[in-house]
C-alpha cells in the first residue's frame, strides 16, 4: 500500500526555460521537488525556480512560471505540464495559473469566432461527430493501462487533500486500515491498489478517485453504526476504482481532438483532466447504472471479505430516515434511491453465500470515540 502522505517529487517534464543559463529560452526538462521546478538544459545547464515566490503569465499561447526574485522562468503549452505544476503550487501561484489558463481560452477562442461563425452547418455536423467517437472513446476506457487511472487519481488526490486536514490519530487510522486490508484480497483489477486517508470533516461523505484513492470524513465514521457499514461503503467506492467508471464519466467531458488521441493510444489529454475531472465526479456523482453495478461489485467484495451485508442496506435507509425533511448527507445526494438499494442489495445478498471468512474484530465505539483527539 502505498504511503498517507504525498509525494514531493515528480517526473521530468519537457517546458521551455528563460532567464540565466538559458538566455532568452532554450529548450529543458522540468523536474519539481517540494516547492522548487528544476530546470536541466540540453548540456547540463541548470536554474531552478521557487513556486512559492513565482508568478504566472500568459507568453504567445504558453503559460509562463517566472521566480519573481531571479527571473528565471519556465513556459510550456502542455496541459500535463501545468496539471503536475498545479499539484504542487502554493494556493497563490495556482490563483494566476487559473487566470492565465483563462485567459488564454478566452484569446483562442476570440480567434476563432469569425471561423465559427461561417462553418456553422459544418459544426452541426461535426457535433454529431463528435458524440459518436466519445461515445466510441468511452467503449475503448478497458484497452488503456490501468496507469492511467493511477496519474488522474494522483495528481487530483494530492491536489483535493492540500485543502482538508488529514486525520493522524493511529487508533483510528489502524483501525480503517484493518478494514481496507480485509477487502484488498477481492480485488478484481490488477494494478488498482486503494490508498485511503481520513480527514476531518462534518460532512457524511466518502469517495474514491479513479486508481483506487479514498478519502473518507470522520463525520461518516460517527454516523455508522459498524466497521461493517463502513466496509460496504468502502467496498462501493472500490467498485469504482476497479470497474473503471471515473475514467468512463470522464470521457463524457472529453473534447472532440482529446477524443481522437485516446483513440491512437494518446492520452495525455485524458491526464489533463486531472482536479477538474476529479471535482467533477465528485459533485455530479455517477450515473445510475454506474451506481448499480458498483453495488453489485461491492457487495461480492464485502461478502468474500466475510462482512455482513445487511450492514450496508441498513446504512441505506439510515440516510433515507435521517435526511427526511432535511439537506441529505453529501454520500446520501449522490447516491440515489436509497430504499430501492437497500431493498436490491438484500434479494442480491440473499443469492450469494457465505465465504466463512471472518472480519477482522474492531471495536467500534472506541473508534469513535478517539475521532477528535
Amino acid at each position: 500500500m502505498k504511503t498517507l502522505g504525498m509525494t514531493d517529487s515528480s517526473p521530468e517534464l519537457s517546458v521551455t526555460g528563460h532567464g540565466g543559463k538559458f538566455g532568452v529560452s532554450a529548450p529543458a526538462s522540468l523536474h519539481i521537488s517540494g516547492t522548487r521546478a528544476l530546470l536541466t538544459g540540453r548540456d547540463g545547464e541548470t536554474e531552478s525556480v521557487d513556486l512559492t515566490r513565482a508568478g504566472a503569465s500568459v507568453l504567445g499561447t504558453c503559460i509562463t512560471i517566472e521566480d519573481t526574485h531571479t527571473l528565471i522562468a519556465f513556459s510550456t503549452r502542455d496541459a500535463g505540464v501545468i496539471a503536475q505544476v498545479r499539484a504542487d503550487c502554493p494556493l497563490e501561484l495556482l490563483d494566476q495559473i487559473e487566470q492565465a489558463a483563462a485567459s488564454l481560452r478566452k484569446s483562442n477562442w476570440s480567434g476563432w469566432k469569425l471561423v465559427v461563425s461561417s462553418i456553422l452547418l459544418v459544426g452541426i455536423i461535426g457535433f454529431v461527430l463528435y458524440r459518436g467517437i466519445v461515445g466510441i472513446a468511452g467503449m475503448a476506457v478497458h484497452q488503456l493501462p490501468v496507469e492511467v487511472d493511477h496519474a488522474i487519481g494522483e495528481v487530483a488526490h494530492r491536489s483535493l487533500l492540500r485543502h482538508e486536514t488529514v486525520v493522524s490519530n493511529q487508533q483510528v487510522n489502524r483501525a480503517m486500515q484493518q478494514i481496507l486490508d480485509s477487502l484488498r484480497p477481492h480485488i478484481t483489477l490488477a494494478g488498482i491498489e486503494p490508498t485511503m486517508v481520513v480527514v476531518e470533516s462534518d460532512q457524511v461523505n466518502a469517495y474514491c478517485l479513479p486508481g483506487g484513492y479514498i478519502t473518507v470524513n470522520t463525520a461518516l465514521l460517527l454516523a455508522a453504526q459498524s466497521p461493517d457499514e463502513v466496509a460496504g461503503i468502502l467496498s462501493h467506492e472500490i467498485a469504482h476504482a476497479t470497474l473503471r467508471h471515473g475514467l468512463k464519466q470522464l470521457t463524457q467531458t472529453l473534447t472532440l481532438v482529446t477524443a481522437v488521441q485516446m483513440l491512437v493510444g494518446d492520452v495525455s489529454g485524458v491526464l489533463a483532466l486531472g482536479v477538474e475531472g476529479a471535482e467533477f465526479l465528485i459533485r455530479q456523482g455517477y450515473s445510475r447504472d454506474h451506481e448499480r453495478e458498483a453495488d453489485l461489485e461491492g457487495l461480492r467484495m464485502m461478502m468474500a471479505a466475510g462482512w455482513d451485508p445487511e450492514a450496508l442496506a441498513s446504512f441505506f435507509e439510515k440516510l433515507e430516515h435521517e435526511s427526511e425533511g432535511v439537506s441529505p448527507p453529501a454520500w446520501f445526494s449522490t447516491h440515489p434511491d436509497p430504499g430501492q438499494r437497500a431493498s436490491t442489495i438484500r434479494q442480491w445478498a440473499s443469492q450469494e453465500s457465505s465465504s466463512g471468512q471472518r472480519p477482522p474484530e474492531i471495536d467500534w465505539p472506541a473508534l469513535q470515540a478517539a475521532i477528535g483527539e
